[in-house]
């Protein structure tokens, strides 16, 4: 073998070895550098928001807010993230099933919104600051649970908000680039703002 095909063959091995490196290297890369969602729902006043407010013209909102928080935990930016109400369950409490849970009308995955009611497009969420998301409020002066979702089919209007008891909410939250993630909120309300209460569920 003369020296310019000795050249020639270790010049394309170590092409290989470093194609196979940087390739390795820019899947590592993104890896650590991908974002990871985080979805909770815990019983302080940034998640139970008791809002009392009157417009200028008169006209009384004040209500009390269940909210879950948003983090993203990568170090990537989360693009694209949308928030859904997956599931909707009445909470039966007995001795032989403390927690049993049994499916309401609701088949479908809705949208849920940012806090205000009027934003439920998607967002990017970097690294560090928290999000909110309204998942279900209760006016003080009107006696039916208002799901903060985009639209709900007239069905579901006719039973779901004049239910008197625990409702079990399955949030889940996705992006473009990360696993989704979930939680489920047990939020039992009697027709009276003052007994609305909202925990994790198991």
């Amino acid at each position: 073998m003369n020296d310019e095909l000795k050249i020639a063959l270790v010049g394309m091995a170590g092409g290989v070895i470093g194609g196979g490196v940087s390739g390795v290297y820019q899947h590592v890369r993104e890896w650590l550098t991908r974002p990871r969602l985080s979805v909770d729902y815990e019983t302080d006043k940034a998640h139970f928001v008791d809002f009392d407010y009157v417009k200028p013209n008169g006209h009384d909102i004040s209500a009390v807010y269940v909210r879950v928080r948003i983090r993203n935990l990568g170090w990537g930016v989360a693009k694209d993230c949308r928030v859904f109400l997956t599931r909707l369950e009445e909470v039966r409490q007995s001795r032989a099933t403390p927690t049993a849970a049994t499916p309401t009308a609701l088949n479908e995955a809705l949208v849920l919104g940012w806090p205000g009611g009027t934003n439920f497009e998607p967002q990017d969420i970097p690294r560090g600051p928290h999000f909110y998301a309204d998942v279900v409020s209760v006016s003080k002066l009107t006696p039916d649970w208002r799901f903060a979702v985009r639209e709900m089919h007239a069905n579901y209007l006719e039973k779901l908000p004049t239910f008197r008891g625990t409702y079990r909410f399955h949030v889940l939250v996705t992006c473009d680039d990360a696993v989704p993630v979930q939680c489920k909120i047990d939020v039992a309300y009697d027709g009276d703002w003052h007994n609305f209460r909202a925990d994790p569920a198991p």
